[in-house]
Parts: structure tokens; C-alpha cells; sequence
């Protein structure tokens, strides 16, 4: 199985090159959707073909993970990635401490357990002043 490695450039989709000029996908598509503070559930997805090649990415903002999934969808097809697909890899939850530790913990009860290690990957980067606790 090949490994999905974040954020790799536009590939050669006419349309979607047309409409954003050869960006990389980082500057189009948020890799981690995550305010500081929260405390809910993530979920780890992959969005493949249609233009964006193939990222993974960290969303959060529902208090589903089925939810958090749906509003990924339409937020890569108002994007204007129509021909994309999302992919489900897994769902946690996150808490933010007082102390600003960022703690990954739990599943998903719809899509199992994400990578907590990728997930904490990709929250470093968001957040790199804060110590990230993966428990599992």
C-alpha cells in the first residue's frame, strides 16, 4: 500500500489548473482544520483525484465524525474540486489542556481509530508551541 504523504502538488487536471495557476495544494486546502481551545472530535480523511493528487488532512468542528466527513465533502466541492473524492482514515478526539497540552485520545465509533501519530504530525505543525499527548 503506498503511503499518502501531505500536501503534494497540484497534478495535471486542466480544470483545476486552470483555476488555481499551479498553487500548491497547501495554499488552497487547509491541511489541519483545528481552533486552538477545542475540545471535540477529529477526523483524518484523504482527498484524492480531481486536480488535488493525493493529501491527507485533519478536520474537525461537529460533534460526529460522520458530520465532520459530509462537511469535508462539500467544503472540497465548493472549493471547486468537484471531480475529488474523500476519504475517511479514521477518526479521535482532541482536547486542549490548561496548560496547553494538546491531548489525542479515542475512535471513532463510525470509522475506527485514525493514525494518532500522523494526526499529531499534522497538529504540530499547526500548533508548534504546544506539547502533543497521543494516548492510545
Amino acid at each position: 500500500m503506498n503511503k499518502i504523504i501531505p500536501h503534494d502538488i497540484i497534478d495535471s487536471s486542466e480544470t483545476v489548473k486552470s483555476l488555481f495557476s499551479g498553487m500548491a495544494i497547501s495554499q488552497i486546502i487547509i491541511e489541519t482544520d483545528l481552533s486552538e481551545g477545542y475540545n471535540g472530535k477529529i477526523l483524518m480523511v484523504a482527498i484524492m483525484g480531481g486536480g488535488v493528487g493525493k493529501i491527507v488532512c485533519l478536520r474537525s468542528g461537529d460533534l460526529w465524525h460522520r458530520e465532520i466527513l459530509k462537511n469535508t465533502q462539500k467544503e472540497i466541492k465548493d472549493l471547486g474540486f468537484t471531480e475529488s473524492a474523500v476519504y475517511e482514515l479514521g477518526g479521535a478526539s482532541v482536547r486542549f489542556e490548561p496548560n496547553g497540552d494538546i491531548l489525542i485520545h479515542g475512535t471513532s465509533d463510525d470509522y475506527g481509530s485514525c493514525d494518532k501519530n500522523l494526526a499529531a504530525e499534522l497538529i504540530k505543525k499547526k500548533f508548534p508551541g504546544n506539547k502533543i499527548i497521543v494516548m492510545y
